[in-house]
């Protein structure tokens, strides 16, 4: 296993375990960490390579990889779900017995001398990175460490380390003290990855004088003062922690803020688009009621009064063959009634009502025919008659209507057809010219054939179009699966 991480910093990490979570079973922990690797170190005193254990973390004469110790980390935030759990470990880690040993005059050679033997001393307790003083100002210092290229580093060791820093100006005699990191490259995220890690420490303090740090750290030997100086402590840091986390905190709550607001958002979008579906659904029915009760009352009135005028004027004229007056009536009055008829019908073709979406297209393309210059095929491929209800029915008849009329207006074909086909379990209906064909992309949405698709989704079904300029145009509906 590679030297880079000394036990002096996984002595105090297995301490704080024991004496501030004494449910959580450190040999666990660490039996889990070496099969990670698994992870072995050579025995001091034997020579020989032997499994990762506790007493090894609490041997200072130990050094450990960089790997193991991040996979430490990642097994100890497993089993501890306090997230500032390492802020806290470094925030005491003055407490260490060892480290102490190291600490003393710490008051008496001040917080500037103090933080230049911390950044000159770094290597002894980690190979892994180099401090380098970035600022040092009153009140003030910021302290940046740069990771060896290929290094992992997690934000459990920075947050240890930021605690750490906080312990030695502690050990200093400073007050008010309040820390925060700042990740400037995270770094690779694995090993073998590119990328160097970087991170800046900033420290606010005030420093009291000489005197008063001397005067503290005399006042810190009597035990009673110590146990009220380390309560004041533990509150301090938990007042930093939330400094500290502030930030994270405040993001989270707008995270929570903005989503809720998305789906309050989402929820009343949805429903209005439900009652625009509801609504739209309802004035297709509307607009067909009316449009077959006008079909109705041509059909009963003007038609039959057209067609009894016709019958008349016919019986007249075998009467009196040589009236060339009544003759020119009857042929406008045949006139009226076959347009009248043909009114009915586009108006709203019983057809559709009687015989189905099938035959109702028959007669549109048939109709069509007669009437304007093209030829058109309606084509029925499928085995069983469509079972749809009289809305979609309606909403379909009129969308094919629209989007063949678009055809004969547009597209200059002299040949297009209506095919009905069912594939892989979806039925369709495709309407396809040979005709100059378009640009798909530059039709307005909203409008023309754009506007089918708002209309076509209250029924469940869907329109596709496939055209391009020179080589005619397809215009496909997806039918509902099922009677809506």
């Amino acid at each position: 296993m590679a030297k880079q991480v000394s036990s002096l910093n996984t002595l105090w990490l297995v301490q704080c375990i024991r004496t501030t979570l004494p449910d959580v079973d450190v040999h666990h922990i660490v039996r889990q960490t070496f099969e990670k690797g698994p992870f072995f170190i050579e025995n001091i005193r034997t020579g020989c390579p032997e499994p990762v254990a506790v007493s090894h973390l609490e041997d200072t004469d130990y050094w450990f990889s960089n790997i193991f110790m991040m996979a430490l980390y990642d097994i100890i935030e497993e089993h501890i779900t306090d997230p500032d759990f390492a802020y806290k470990c470094g925030a005491t880690f003055y407490k260490t017995q060892s480290r102490l040993k190291t600490a003393i005059g710490i008051p008496l050679i001040g917080p500037y001398r103090l933080i230049k033997k911390i950044v000159s001393e770094n290597d002894k307790y980690n190979r892994t990175k180099q401090a380098v003083i970035r600022s040092l100002k009153k009140g003030y210092v910021a302290v940046r460490l740069l990771h060896k290229p290929g290094i992992v580093m997690k934000d459990f060791g920075m947050h240890w380390h930021l605690g750490m820093f906080e312990s030695y100006a502690r050990l200093a005699g400073l007050t008010n003290i309040v820390g925060k990191v700042i990740c400037v490259e995270k770094g690779p995220r694995q090993y073998g990855d590119p990328g160097q890690a970087i991170y800046d420490f900033e420290l606010t303090f005030k420093d009291p004088g000489l005197l008063p740090r001397i005067f503290n750290l005399l006042l810190y030997a009597v035990p009673a003062v110590r146990e009220l100086i380390d309560s004041a402590e533990f509150i301090q840091a938990k007042h930093n922690e939330q400094i500290l986390h502030r930030d994270t905190i405040i993001q989270e709550r707008t995270s929570q803020l903005v989503a809720i607001q998305k789906k309050l958002m989402d929820a009343e979008r949805m429903s209005i688009e439900r009652k625009l579906e509801s609504l739209s659904a309802e004035l297709i029915t509307t607009e067909e009621r009316e449009r077959k009760a006008i079909a109705e009352d041509l059909h009963d009135s003007v038609t039959q009064l057209l067609a009894l005028s016709v019958s008349s004027l016919k019986a007249y004229n075998r009467e009196n063959p040589g009236q060339v007056v009544t003759r020119d009536v009857q042929g406008y009055l045949e006139t009226a009634l076959a347009d009248t008829r043909s009114l009915t019908f586009q108006i709203s073709p019983p057809v559709l009502y009687d015989f189905g979406l099938e035959a109702a297209l028959e007669w549109l393309v048939a109709d069509l025919c007669m009437r304007h210059p093209i030829e058109m095929d309606c084509i029925n491929l499928l085995d069983h008659p469509l079972l749809l209800s009289d809305c979609q029915k309606v909403t379909l008849y009129r969308s094919v209507r629209e989007a063949v009329i678009d055809c004969i207006k547009h597209s200059k074909a002299d040949y297009a057809s209506v095919v009905l086909y069912e594939e892989e379990g979806q039925k369709r209906i495709d309407i396809e010219d040979n005709g100059v064909g378009f640009d798909p992309t530059m039709l307005k949405k909203g409008f023309g054939l754009f506007a089918l698709e708002g209309r076509l989704h209250t029924i469940d079904a869907e329109i596709d179009i496939v055209s391009s300029p020179g080589k005619g145009s397809m215009i496909t509906f997806f039918l509902p699966a099922v009677q809506k």
